[in-house]
């Protein structure tokens, strides 16, 4: 069974479907150029804002740790406040000891004392702890800060040269649009509007040369029957198998390449 064959009939001679297809062929160059393009400034783009979402994470860290930190100054501050108070109290309850002449009253004293001296000694290990947390948050801020310095450095570089790359694309685009423009114009509204959507779905390749009854666009055998029909460039023919514009270059063309 053969492959279902598709045929679009327009009246015109030889001359004029040849010298539609050439037109098409030719802004398909066109349209392959802008859409090479836009890939490359869609890459850029992207390489920007990934480059962009790297600061803003370091920044993040940094902000977190910072707050982190805030919180330990503020733990360390009531730490020290109360151990402070701490041993005002075990300073008083020492000068005590000197007034009291009873020695029941002075050991119960005495063991308030050693009580106070264990918790205090408490403290001011909590209060170490803290404050050692408390210096390894700023080496890690400090770490970070130094980091994202390097890290703007280097891309306020890159910035700018991506930015003047992209800047080269608009302009390049900008050109082929007009260009594009000036070709579109010269052929028809039905054939361009079905080469727009063969454009767009068949990944950049519209229009095809046949060789040797291959289709060049994805390389399978045309049936003779079509093959002699494409020859006569009586009617316009899509392939079979990837439904991309057919054409055969003329005799004289092909002695010559």
């Amino acid at each position: 069974m053969h492959p279902k064959r598709v045929h679009f009939f327009f009246q015109w001679g030889e001359p004029k479907l040849l010298a539609q297809i050439e037109i098409l062929a030719s802004l398909q160059t066109v349209d392959r150029e802008i859409r090479e393009q836009t890939g490359r400034k869609k890459d850029f783009l992207g390489e920007l804002e990934t480059k962009e979402k790297e600061i803003r994470a370091k920044k993040r860290e940094i902000d977190v740790l910072a707050t982190g930190l805030s919180e330990k100054e503020k733990l360390r501050l009531e730490k020290d406040r109360v151990f402070q108070e701490e041993g005002k109290k075990a300073m008083e309850k020492r000068m005590r000891m000197n007034r009291i002449k009873n020695v029941k009253e002075l050991q119960a004293l005495q063991r308030e004392i050693d009580l106070t001296r264990q918790a205090n000694g408490e403290l001011e290990e909590d209060l170490i702890r803290v404050m050692q947390e408390i210096d390894v948050i700023k080496a890690q801020i400090q770490t970070k800060q130094t980091e994202m310095a390097t890290m703007q450095d280097e891309w306020r570089k890159k910035q700018k040269e991506l930015e003047e790359q992209i800047h080269g694309i608009d302009e390049a685009v900008s050109q082929a649009a007009t260009r594009r423009q000036s070709i579109a114009s010269q052929v028809t509204g039905d054939l361009i509007s079905r080469y727009e959507l063969i454009f767009s779905r068949r990944g950049g390749t519209a229009v095809v040369e046949v060789c040797a009854g291959i289709c060049q666009g994805c390389f399978m055998n045309i049936p003779p029957q079509l093959w002699n029909e494409i020859i006569r460039n009586e009617k316009l023919h899509l392939c079979p198998s990837c439904q991309r514009i057919l054409f055969v270059r003329p005799a004289a063309e092909l002695k010559s390449a």
